[in-house]
């Protein structure tokens, strides 16, 4: 009789809960048309939301007491943790507003540190055509950022020659130098518009650029690739650390919608996925005249960090 009694109070909070809901959808919508009475939703939405999560503790406590089943107790105890956490019916949002994000030209102003995003530096030798101007951030600088945080992948190395004199029991290490081994960016790009497939674009454009050789009538003729800079997460971690593009690798899939944006300038329109990842292979490059003032104990005491090259 207890039971029966407490079905009917849990039948009844439910279909409270599920009224008030849905009375807090239409003041939502009905707001959102008047551009105002933001306060008036916000708070039926959380008394809808309230009365939910009741609704959710006694539809738990309901299967909790009424099982008789090891499958039943199991449910019973998933669904107590799903109200505590706010989750509702057929695991719902509470919040169904829609979300979408968006990729600024600044993560964040006041970050003491600047800006802390992943990027790679556009060289001034081939800056200023069309194709790469989405690249140009606020400032005029112009650089490849990773809109999303990349997977980096860095390593350093210090290498040691064996001594192995006949007759001992151990080998003698000489020690023959130490190197910084190549970084391997890893990073996703989604494209929801055409200005984000021009900056897909750029980027592509970008890579195959700083991979080639000043060849053939470029100026300066004969020059190797461009030394670009990296940066990312604070002076201690990637600091304007003077590098070569060696090898990139990016996906066009066949299982995602592809978007059409004109770059300017061009008679033709291209074709973008809105889902790729580009593989970025960098190795460091410092030239002998900036690794001659080298000092370790600086080094290790971070003084480097304030300095015009990032040793890393």
């Amino acid at each position: 009789m207890a039971i029966s009694g407490f079905n009917q109070l849990a039948n009844r909070i439910a279909s409270t809960a599920d009224t008030i809901s849905t009375t807090a959808q239409t003041i939502n919508a009905f707001n959102r048309g008047l551009g105002s009475g933001g306060n008036l939703m916000n708070t039926v939405a959380s008394i809808g939301r309230g009365a939910q999560t009741v609704s959710n503790t006694v539809t738990a406590a309901q299967a909790f007491l009424g099982g008789s089943t090891r499958g039943n107790l199991g449910s019973s105890i998933r669904m107590f943790g799903n109200a505590s956490q706010g989750v509702r019916f057929n695991a719902a949002p509470p919040d169904p507003m829609v979300k979408r994000a968006i990729v600024s030209n600044s993560v964040n102003p006041n970050f003491d540190g600047g800006d802390w995003r992943v990027s790679i530096s556009v060289p001034p030798e081939i800056q200023g055509g069309p194709i790469l101007a989405p690249l140009t951030m606020e400032g005029g600088n112009s650089k490849m950022v990773f809109p999303f945080n990349p997977t980096i992948l860095l390593g350093h190395s210090a290498n040691y020659s064996p001594i192995t004199p006949t007759h001992t029991n151990y080998a003698y290490n000489a020690y023959q130098n130490s190197q910084v081994d190549n970084i391997t960016i890893t990073g996703e790009f989604y494209n929801e518009n055409e200005n984000d497939a021009k900056y897909w674009v750029a980027v592509l454009h970008f890579l195959r650029s700083v991979t080639k050789m000043f060849y053939g009538d470029s100026n300066p003729q004969g020059n190797p690739p461009p030394v670009c800079r990296l940066n990312g997460y604070g002076p201690h971690v990637l600091s304007n650390i003077p590098i070569v593009v060696t090898n990139f690798t990016t996906d066009l899939p066949a299982d995602v919608d592809y978007i059409e944006c004109t770059v300017p300038g061009a008679s033709k329109r291209d074709l973008v996925p809105v889902q790729s990842q580009f593989t970025v292979t960098v190795m460091p490059q410092y030239s002998r005249r900036s690794t001659a003032k080298f000092n370790l104990q600086q080094f290790a005491n971070g003084d480097f960090t304030t300095g015009t090259e990032g040793f890393v």
